[in-house]
């Protein structure tokens, strides 16, 4: 795959937490301007989110965000450290015991010499506390989140955050599309409407369904991911799928939607785009390190924006609204093929967009529909 695999820098797979937190040996890499007890980035970002969220240190943040740092949330925007102390404030006093597993952190070196990261999270917690999901439930949920960061000189200056919230509130016995009229009456603001319009225009002037031609000879990390998203998202040729999954490829995607082999995984993109047919899809960042010799891992950032066919009866009256999602990908690459995929996305964020944006006033689904 003409890509090296770089042996010491930390590796998360299958390591005990203990060991994460108390690294032995020199530094890996140099870090200008990070604590000097960093030994390289994915050290940094696994033990950063340690202190703030397992040990409750929330003051923490005004130590390793900056002070100006925007957000993106497909459910909202924030700008300043003092937006991220409290939204963090307000997860944990509604799901206190909330535990963050790494899964992965997958890094770039940029060539601004920021480090860039991408977190991939998975965590177990209860909801004992009000949320902005309604009153406690005193349920147990599992939720995946992957959080993009750009960190400069110890600092995280930047952030992409996306968060499989509608299988959380599955697991908490509520409805996705009442959950979705209930955020969409929350009054987003200015910084978020003009991000919002921006993006969805940019992606739609994108020019799309361009031919790649991968082949063996002309693969790399960049055409194979450019072209995994014109041939499957853009020009909806899912016949081509056996070109970037393995047979047996594990695929995980929000709402706890889960597959195994090929039909299954055309199955459930199909399913997805079936809701917005003329879905254009950028991808927008990309990152890969090495899993072993013969494996790697990539990180993708990517926007898809179209226009909104429900396939809900509850949700008819908001069709040809604009459909927007900010979404993130790790792909497990071996042989070329994908043998693993976990894609993050918020529905109800989307959902409440859609269903805001239209002006209309939905029945809930304890009302009938």
């Amino acid at each position: 795959m003409s890509f090296k695999l770089n042996n010491k820098i930390t590796k998360v797979h299958w390591q005990p937490l203990t060991k994460l937190l108390e690294p032995s040996g020199d530094k890996t890499q140099i870090l200008p301007g990070f604590d000097g007890e960093f030994i390289d980035i994915v050290d940094y970002i696994i033990r950063i989110t340690h202190r703030i969220w397992e040990q409750k240190n929330v003051g923490l943040c005004y130590q390793y965000y900056s002070d100006i740092c925007p957000v993106y949330m497909l459910g909202g925007y924030s700008e300043c450290v003092e937006q991220v102390v409290q939204n963090t404030l307000k997860t944990i006093a509604a799901f206190p015991d909330r535990s963050l597993i790494g899964e992965n952190v997958i890094w770039k070196e940029e060539e601004d010499k920021t480090y860039y990261s991408s977190h991939l999270i998975t965590s177990i917690m209860t909801n004992t506390g009000n949320s902005d999901f309604g009153l406690a439930t005193n349920k147990t949920g599992r939720v995946t989140t992957i959080a993009d960061c750009v960190c400069f000189e110890n600092k995280i200056i930047k952030e992409w955050l996306v968060r499989d919230n509608s299988f959380l509130i599955a697991q908490l016995g509520l409805d996705l599309i009442d959950a979705a009229i209930h955020f969409a009456k929350l009054v987003p603001n200015d910084t978020f409407t003009t991000w919002y319009d921006e993006e969805f225009a940019r992606v739609r002037q994108k020019e799309h369904r361009q031919i790649f031609n991968l082949t063996d000879e002309n693969w790399t990390v960049e055409t194979f991911v450019q072209s995994w998203a014109q041939t499957l998202f853009n020009q909806k040729q899912f016949s081509t799928l056996t070109g970037f999954y393995h047979v047996a490829a594990a695929h995980q995607w929000p709402g706890g939607r889960k597959s195994t082999g090929l039909a299954q995984i055309s199955g459930t993109i199909i399913q997805w785009l079936a809701q917005c047919p003329d879905a254009k899809m950028t991808v927008d960042h990309v990152a890969v390190v090495g899993f072993d010799e013969e494996t790697i891992d990539i990180a993708l950032r990517w926007s898809v924006a179209g226009t909104y066919t429900p396939h809900d009866n509850r949700l008819n009256m908001i069709k040809g609204q604009r459909f927007f999602v900010l979404g993130c990908t790790h792909l497990r690459v071996r042989n070329k093929k994908v043998i693993k995929e976990v894609t993050v996305f918020d529905e109800i964020s989307l959902y409440a967009n859609i269903i805001r944006e239209s002006g209309q006033t939905l029945p809930l689904l304890e009302q009938g529909v």
